[in-house]
């Protein structure tokens, strides 16, 4: 006798998370319109998680910890950043000096554990940079400074963008790339097919385009099955290597979830790597629950 088992319905947002989540379905539909009728999944998954005051990111609702939607190393505890102090303390000491940019900070527990161990080992940074673009996460890890290392902040500096060039130190990035925008494809027959956003009665709902040159070349060489859908994870790329145009000298440490290309495509991997949090329930539906809910990708880490 088999039993069959259904997964919990997600928890229903409140009046003001519902209110913000219909204000963003709007202008994302709004930008499909414009678009003819779809816009591209990387496009769409862009809007819904950094829309400056609207996006999963960008608006002001509780994220991380247990009353959150996920869980992230550092607010476990500080052992995540003691062992990477260690780490960074050796690499400022090799280079005599340094600064350490953080690119996406979250609640900041990251960024103060890893500033006092770093104190206690005689070797803070010259500046500690957090590369921040949301105004709700910059003020929550503000706070988090003056509440629990106020003596601190004074070589903390926030920034909206990349140094322009010369930067000597270290860049982190703990599980960022895998927030960035990705690309989805559907093998067919002959050719791939961009998984696209478009609008259908009262949601949003999948279109399939043509893919583009640079999906198409990425995917021939694996000769994946038909049916077989992906992503690509083009943002990611592009955020590496604008990291090392502007690295003089040290070290782009990235701590995240994915696999060497042979296994990110692998044929058990059929539906792809993309997952949804939302009040510490995963699932694999991004076009519901509009700015609310996390939408990730694991990384290529072949490509990176």
């Amino acid at each position: 006798m088999s039993r069959i088992t259904t997964a919990p319905p997600l928890p229903e947002p409140t009046a003001d998370e519902r209110a913000l989540s219909l204000r963003l379905t709007g202008l994302i539909g709004a930008e499909i319109s414009h678009a003819g009728g779809a816009i591209s999944f990387a496009h769409f998954m862009e809007l819904a998680l950094y829309t400056p005051e609207l996006g999963y990111y960008s608006a002001a609702q509780h994220k991380f910890g247990a009353a959150g939607d996920f869980v992230t190393a550092p607010e476990l505890g500080s052992v995540f950043a003691h062992c990477l102090a260690r780490q960074c303390a050796q690499i400022l000491g090799d280079l005599r000096g340094g600064q350490i940019l953080e690119a996406g900070a979250g609640s900041g527990a990251l960024a103060v554990q890893l500033l006092l161990e770093l104190e206690l080992l005689g070797q803070l940074p010259e500046h500690y940079l957090i590369l921040e673009i949301s105004n709700a996460l910059r003020a929550r890890q503000q706070a988090l400074f003056t509440a629990e290392a106020p003596r601190l902040l004074k070589c903390v500096q926030w920034i909206d963008q990349l140094p322009s060039a010369g930067f000597r130190g270290i860049v982190f990035g703990n599980e960022l790339l895998d927030a960035l925008p990705v690309e989805r494809f559907r093998v067919r027959t002959k050719d791939c097919a961009a998984l696209a956003v478009g609008w259908e009665k009262n949601g949003f709902a999948w279109r399939e385009l043509p893919a583009s040159e640079a999906v198409g070349e990425r995917m021939a060489p694996l000769g994946l099955p038909e049916g077989y859908v992906s992503e690509i994870g083009f943002a990611a790329e592009g955020w590496v290597r604008s990291v090392a145009d502007i690295l003089d000298q040290g070290v782009l440490l990235l701590v995240d979830y994915g696999f060497p290309r042979g296994e990110f495509y692998h044929l058990q991997r059929s539906a792809g790597t993309l997952m949804c949090h939302y009040r510490q329930r995963a699932h694999t539906d991004p076009l519901i629950l509009v700015g609310l809910q996390d939408i990730t990708a694991h990384v290529d880490f072949s490509a990176v």
